[in-house]
């Protein structure tokens, strides 16, 4: 029989708890120095880093909470999970507020004390049920009408977050969607198909100005930077001031660029900037290393899992974390336009580390509950 001495504390994934609180606690410092200049009438951190660390604490917590839940018995709730999510999005759609400067963009709710972003939480729900039905179609996972299923299953929450206008969402999930996809195994002639489909898919929406406006403009400026210098202004401040910190750093609450607000929104969409202009080369090394560890171990522990289930939300998990790090740098450096994705952990924005975090309580859970399993098997 498996020994109960000490069996929870044994059981803890360390690495991941470590991992995510280290990054927390470097982003609150990163968001703390974005906002500082901002600082009045005495106050001593601003509402950003108040919601911030609100919800990391909160997090932490449910994460810790959700770990010792079996994940067996989480991916069995999927239909009122997925109910859930889709209701909260359906009612943002009605309901939801738009920041100033975006209002087509109706993606928070107003919940008096802090704005919440269900499309954040959405994230998890959709790795839950898509999980459980990769699952459930694994014998025939490569049949024609299995994907053509799995396929609707992608677009429903793809639809809910371009509805609300929240373009940089949609592709997150469509990142998540073909990435569950790969670590399903699915025959590689069906992703040759889907990036065709794609990319004829967006010349069509280019053509007939379904991409227009500022998200085309955006798009057009990474190719002629001369004439678009209004468009990446943003950009190009970002890039001057994550270079501009050199091995080192200009020193914490120093960085130029960052005290002065040359850099919009640098304690969201931009705040590598922060790291790398005040903390230096190895200021923003150490925040994508940390994320690194996250995708890494959450890779880890879906290939040690019990069961299927187990490694596709695991693998579900690490897409999301790597595919937010990936087109979050992409702006950062102009390789990609920017359509406001943060970068896990370390921008502000309460939605997003709190749902991180269920997100990371679920990947701990089956650390935990297969670590048992595979003791129970050993001790027997």
């Amino acid at each position: 029989m498996e020994p109960r001495k000490n069996g929870y504390l044994s059981s803890v994934d360390y690495v991941t708890a470590i991992a995510a609180v280290l990054a927390s606690g470097f982003g609150l410092m990163l968001v703390y120095s974005a906002t500082y200049s901002r600082l009045t009438d005495g106050k001593v951190i601003t509402s950003d880093v108040r919601s911030m660390l609100v919800s990391v604490a909160m997090g932490f917590i449910i994460a810790i909470v959700i770990s010792n839940i079996d994940y067996e018995i989480i991916s069995k709730y999927w239909p009122l999970i997925a109910a859930g999510c889709v209701g909260l999005m359906v009612f943002t759609m009605f309901f939801g507020v738009a920041p100033s400067a975006r209002q087509d963009a109706r993606s928070w709710l107003d919940l008096k004390v802090f704005y919440f972003q269900p499309s954040e939480l959405l994230k998890v729900g959709f790795i839950i049920s898509f999980s459980y039905h990769l699952d459930r179609v694994k014998e025939n996972i490569n049949r024609l009408k299995t994907i053509a299923l799995l396929v609707a299953h992608g677009m429903v929450p793809i639809a809910l977050v371009i509805a609300t206008g929240d373009a940089g969402s949609a592709l997150i999930f469509l990142l998540m969607f073909i990435g569950m996809l790969f670590f399903a195994k699915v025959n590689i002639g069906y992703f040759a198909a889907g990036i065709c489909a794609l990319i004829v898919g967006f010349a069509i929406a280019w053509r007939t100005g379904i991409i227009g406006g500022i998200q085309r403009e955006r798009i057009t400026a990474l190719f002629y930077p001369e004439q678009y210098a209004d468009t990446l202004y943003q950009q190009t401040n970002g890039k001057i001031a994550l270079g501009s910190g050199g091995l080192l750093g200009q020193g914490f609450l120093n960085g130029t660029m960052t005290q002065s607000g040359s850099v919009p929104e640098n304690e969201n969409d931009m705040v590598l900037t922060v790291a790398g202009e005040e903390f230096g080369y190895l200021g923003a090394m150490t925040v994508i290393l940390l994320l690194l560890v996250l995708i890494i171990r959450m890779i880890t522990n879906g290939l040690k899992a019990r069961d299927n289930v187990g490694y596709l939300m695991c693998s579900g998990i690490a897409v999301m974390l790597f595919a937010q790090m990936f087109i979050n740098i992409g702006m950062e450096l102009s390789w990609l336009p920017c359509i406001g994705i943060t970068l896990p952990l370390f921008s502000a924005g309460g939605s997003s580390s709190l749902c991180i975090y269920i997100a990371l309580g679920i990947g701990m859970s089956v650390y935990r509950f297969s670590k048992a399993q595979s003791k129970s098997l050993f001790y027997t």
